[in-house]
């Protein structure tokens, strides 16, 4: 039965597909590289490709030691921002920061917002789901862990839901984050305040959910 993965760029995103899962865990990082250049047309040399908060620098390492699994994204960014393909030099498509208005009015009496504040509302919602959404299910994940490692006994079903939970909690923080690194402020203080503010929110979870998988990972199960 075959199997895909989402490589998403700039703001586009594909499949990449696999015959089955022993197949996509036994891909070394190098082969999925060649196969985006296929769909893509960029050099290798100059992808970088990041799963759950990490980089997969190694290129002869197979994908399942980043954690790659059935349906998964991977995030691809390019070490330059342009790139040559079969002998010209072109640009990847628009890694455009979420859609930015038309610049609107400043003048507040007739209803309209100004730029900044446009920025700002788009900010809020990035925000908003850290802290309504993804900061919960943190500290559940915290709270859940710390009663799975007090348990006398632990099974590997256990583990492994705890540790899929772990990369399912840090990619949709690298979904937050890959927004925000696509997010221009241009001039505007308050807004690069705020983003700089999210930014570091977003790593510090990140941060978080890395530990608690890592106590996670090194837990002793008792079923084998």
């Amino acid at each position: 039965m075959s199997v895909s993965i989402q490589v998403k760029w700039g703001r586009k995103k594909f499949p990449v597909e696999f015959q089955s899962v022993k197949d996509m865990e036994a891909t070394p990082v190098k082969e999925l590289k060649a196969h985006i250049q296929r769909m893509t047309g960029v050099d290798p040399s100059l992808m970088r490709l990041q799963a759950f908060g990490a980089s997969m620098s190694n290129d002869e390492l197979p994908i399942s030691v980043y954690g790659i699994r059935p349906g998964c994204f991977i995030f691809l960014k390019i070490n330059d921002h342009t790139h040559e393909t079969k002998g010209h030099t072109t640009k990847p498509p628009a890694k455009q920061p979420a859609k930015q208005p038309t610049k609107q009015p400043t003048k507040h009496g007739n209803g309209h917002l100004s730029e900044e504040e446009v920025l700002i509302e788009k900010l809020q919602v990035l925000k908003d789901k850290l802290d309504e959404e993804i900061s919960p299910q943190v500290k559940k994940y915290e709270k859940d862990t710390k009663e799975f490692m007090n348990k006398a006994e632990k099974t590997e079903k256990d583990k492994k839901k705890k540790i899929y939970t772990g990369a399912y909690l840090a990619e949709q923080i690298m979904l937050v984050l890959f927004d925000l690194d696509s997010f221009s402020c241009g001039p505007h203080l308050n807004a690069r305040q705020k983003r700089k503010e999210l930014v570091q929110t977003s790593q510090l979870l990140l941060d978080k959910v890395d530990e608690i998988k890592s106590v996670v990972k090194n837990a002793v199960v008792t079923d084998q």
